[in-house]
Protein backbone atom coordinates (compact mmCIF):
# COMPACT_ATOMS: atom_id res chain seq x y z
CA UNK A 1 0.00 0.00 0.00
CA UNK A 2 1.24 3.50 -0.85
CA UNK A 3 2.23 5.81 2.00
CA UNK A 4 -0.42 8.46 2.57
CA UNK A 5 1.40 10.78 5.02
CA UNK A 6 4.35 13.09 4.46
CA UNK A 7 7.64 12.05 6.08
CA UNK A 8 8.73 15.61 6.82
CA UNK A 9 6.21 17.88 8.46
CA UNK A 10 7.15 21.58 8.26
CA UNK A 11 8.96 21.90 11.59
CA UNK A 12 12.64 22.42 12.44
CA UNK A 13 12.64 19.21 14.50
CA UNK A 14 11.89 17.22 11.34
CA UNK A 15 14.84 18.57 9.33
CA UNK A 16 18.17 16.83 9.88
CA UNK A 17 20.20 19.89 8.90
CA UNK A 18 18.24 22.02 11.40
CA UNK A 19 18.48 19.62 14.32
CA UNK A 20 22.18 18.90 13.70
CA UNK A 21 23.04 22.59 13.18
CA UNK A 22 24.47 22.19 9.69
CA UNK A 23 25.84 25.44 8.29
CA UNK A 24 24.87 26.38 4.73
CA UNK A 25 27.41 26.92 1.97
CA UNK A 26 27.67 30.60 1.00
CA UNK A 27 28.78 31.67 -2.49
CA UNK A 28 30.21 34.89 -0.99
CA UNK A 29 32.86 33.17 1.17
CA UNK A 30 35.82 32.72 -1.18
CA UNK A 31 39.26 34.02 -2.00
CA UNK A 32 41.32 33.99 -5.18
CA UNK A 33 45.11 33.75 -5.10
CA UNK A 34 47.14 34.65 -8.17
CA UNK A 35 50.53 33.81 -9.56
CA UNK A 36 51.57 36.16 -12.33
CA UNK A 37 53.66 35.08 -15.34
CA UNK A 38 57.38 35.12 -14.52
CA UNK A 39 58.02 37.84 -17.10
CA UNK A 40 56.07 40.41 -15.01
CA UNK A 41 56.46 39.03 -11.47
CA UNK A 42 59.32 41.32 -10.47
CA UNK A 43 57.56 44.46 -11.69
CA UNK A 44 54.25 43.63 -9.97
CA UNK A 45 55.37 41.70 -6.87
CA UNK A 46 53.62 44.10 -4.47
CA UNK A 47 50.44 44.21 -6.57
CA UNK A 48 50.27 40.42 -6.97
CA UNK A 49 49.87 40.08 -3.19
CA UNK A 50 46.85 42.43 -3.04
CA UNK A 51 44.96 41.35 -6.18
CA UNK A 52 42.94 39.00 -3.96
CA UNK A 53 41.47 42.01 -2.14
CA UNK A 54 40.08 43.46 -5.37
CA UNK A 55 38.12 40.36 -6.51
CA UNK A 56 34.32 40.67 -6.26
CA UNK A 57 33.04 37.79 -8.39
CA UNK A 58 34.11 34.51 -10.02
CA UNK A 59 32.18 32.94 -12.88
CA UNK A 60 32.70 29.79 -14.95
CA UNK A 61 33.15 27.17 -12.24
CA UNK A 62 30.25 25.10 -13.61
CA UNK A 63 32.67 23.58 -16.15
CA UNK A 64 34.20 21.62 -13.27
CA UNK A 65 31.05 19.48 -13.03
CA UNK A 66 30.81 19.02 -16.80
CA UNK A 67 30.18 15.74 -18.62
CA UNK A 68 30.11 14.88 -22.33
CA UNK A 69 27.00 16.07 -24.14
CA UNK A 70 24.21 13.62 -24.86
CA UNK A 71 23.82 12.30 -28.40
CA UNK A 72 20.90 10.46 -29.87
CA UNK A 73 19.92 7.99 -32.55
CA UNK A 74 16.51 7.57 -34.16
CA UNK A 75 14.87 4.31 -35.15
CA UNK A 76 11.24 4.12 -36.28
CA UNK A 77 10.52 7.42 -34.54
CA UNK A 78 12.01 6.27 -31.24
CA UNK A 79 14.84 8.29 -29.71
CA UNK A 80 17.72 6.40 -28.12
CA UNK A 81 20.04 8.60 -26.05
CA UNK A 82 23.70 8.00 -25.21
CA UNK A 83 26.65 9.88 -23.74
CA UNK A 84 28.91 11.24 -26.47
CA UNK A 85 32.42 9.79 -26.30
CA UNK A 86 34.12 13.17 -26.82
CA UNK A 87 33.85 16.38 -24.77
CA UNK A 88 33.37 19.63 -26.71
CA UNK A 89 36.19 21.10 -24.58
CA UNK A 90 38.17 20.00 -21.56
CA UNK A 91 39.44 23.51 -20.76
CA UNK A 92 38.02 25.83 -18.10
CA UNK A 93 37.10 29.41 -19.01
CA UNK A 94 37.00 31.43 -15.79
CA UNK A 95 35.92 35.07 -15.51
CA UNK A 96 36.86 37.20 -12.51
CA UNK A 97 35.52 40.67 -11.73
CA UNK A 98 37.82 43.15 -9.97
CA UNK A 99 37.26 46.52 -8.31
CA UNK A 100 39.38 49.28 -9.78
CA UNK A 101 41.05 51.59 -7.26
CA UNK A 102 43.68 54.30 -7.63
CA UNK A 103 46.72 53.82 -5.39
CA UNK A 104 48.84 56.90 -4.70
CA UNK A 105 46.39 59.23 -6.47
CA UNK A 106 46.76 57.93 -10.07
CA UNK A 107 48.11 54.35 -9.95
CA UNK A 108 45.41 52.05 -11.36
CA UNK A 109 47.42 49.06 -10.16
CA UNK A 110 44.90 46.31 -11.03
CA UNK A 111 44.52 47.50 -14.61
CA UNK A 112 48.30 47.90 -15.00
CA UNK A 113 48.91 44.27 -14.05
CA UNK A 114 46.47 42.91 -16.60
CA UNK A 115 47.60 45.29 -19.35
CA UNK A 116 51.17 44.09 -18.84
CA UNK A 117 50.00 40.47 -18.93
CA UNK A 118 48.01 41.09 -22.14
CA UNK A 119 51.13 42.52 -23.76
CA UNK A 120 52.86 39.20 -23.19
CA UNK A 121 50.18 37.55 -25.35
CA UNK A 122 50.22 40.25 -28.03
CA UNK A 123 51.43 43.84 -27.72
CA UNK A 124 48.94 45.97 -29.68
CA UNK A 125 51.42 48.89 -29.90
CA UNK A 126 54.07 47.06 -31.93
CA UNK A 127 52.87 43.48 -32.61
CA UNK A 128 55.36 41.81 -30.27
CA UNK A 129 54.39 38.31 -29.16
CA UNK A 130 55.97 35.89 -26.73
CA UNK A 131 55.82 32.11 -26.42
CA UNK A 132 53.60 30.13 -24.05
CA UNK A 133 56.24 29.74 -21.35
CA UNK A 134 56.30 33.56 -21.06
CA UNK A 135 52.57 34.44 -21.21
CA UNK A 136 51.07 31.79 -18.93
CA UNK A 137 50.77 31.94 -15.18
CA UNK A 138 51.70 28.78 -13.30
CA UNK A 139 48.46 28.73 -11.32
CA UNK A 140 45.51 30.45 -9.72
CA UNK A 141 43.81 29.12 -6.59
CA UNK A 142 40.15 29.68 -5.75
CA UNK A 143 39.19 28.60 -2.23
CA UNK A 144 35.71 28.43 -0.70
CA UNK A 145 35.35 28.52 3.07
CA UNK A 146 32.79 28.24 5.82
CA UNK A 147 31.79 31.20 8.01
CA UNK A 148 34.83 30.59 10.24
CA UNK A 149 37.17 30.85 7.25
CA UNK A 150 38.01 27.13 7.14
CA UNK A 151 38.47 26.07 3.50
CA UNK A 152 36.17 23.24 2.50
CA UNK A 153 36.90 23.28 -1.24
CA UNK A 154 39.73 24.65 -3.37
CA UNK A 155 40.54 24.62 -7.06
CA UNK A 156 44.01 25.15 -8.46
CA UNK A 157 43.94 26.11 -12.13
CA UNK A 158 47.24 25.44 -13.93
CA UNK A 159 48.81 27.11 -16.98
CA UNK A 160 46.50 30.09 -16.88
CA UNK A 161 46.15 32.16 -20.06
CA UNK A 162 44.76 35.69 -19.93
CA UNK A 163 42.19 35.93 -22.76
CA UNK A 164 40.55 39.33 -22.40
CA UNK A 165 39.89 42.33 -20.15
CA UNK A 166 36.39 43.84 -20.31
CA UNK A 167 34.57 46.71 -18.62
CA UNK A 168 36.43 49.75 -19.85
CA UNK A 169 34.40 50.32 -22.99
CA UNK A 170 31.94 52.85 -21.63
CA UNK A 171 31.98 56.06 -19.58
CA UNK A 172 28.71 57.48 -18.26
CA UNK A 173 27.99 60.89 -16.68
CA UNK A 174 24.80 59.42 -15.15
CA UNK A 175 26.48 56.55 -13.28
CA UNK A 176 27.41 56.56 -9.59
CA UNK A 177 28.87 53.04 -9.76
CA UNK A 178 32.52 52.42 -9.00
CA UNK A 179 34.21 50.98 -12.06
CA UNK A 180 35.12 47.30 -12.31
CA UNK A 181 36.79 45.11 -14.89
CA UNK A 182 36.12 41.50 -15.78
CA UNK A 183 39.15 39.44 -16.70
CA UNK A 184 38.71 36.22 -18.69
CA UNK A 185 41.16 33.35 -18.19
CA UNK A 186 41.56 29.87 -19.65
CA UNK A 187 43.14 26.88 -17.95
CA UNK A 188 43.78 23.55 -19.64
CA UNK A 189 43.66 21.57 -16.41
CA UNK A 190 43.01 21.92 -12.70
CA UNK A 191 43.02 20.12 -9.38
CA UNK A 192 40.14 20.12 -6.92
CA UNK A 193 40.50 19.52 -3.19
CA UNK A 194 37.26 18.87 -1.26
CA UNK A 195 39.03 19.01 2.11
Amino acid sequence: MAQTNLNHLPHIKNVTSGINKYDPVHASLFEVYFTLPEAIQAEFKETEAILTEQVTKVDGLEVLQKAPDVGEQKFYGVTVSFANPIMDTTAADISITFNLNLRDVTDNFVLKVFKAWLKLNYDMSDGTRTIKVNYISDNMRIAQANRNGVVWRAFVFHHLILKQVEGLGELDYESNDAQTITVHFRSDYWDEDMG
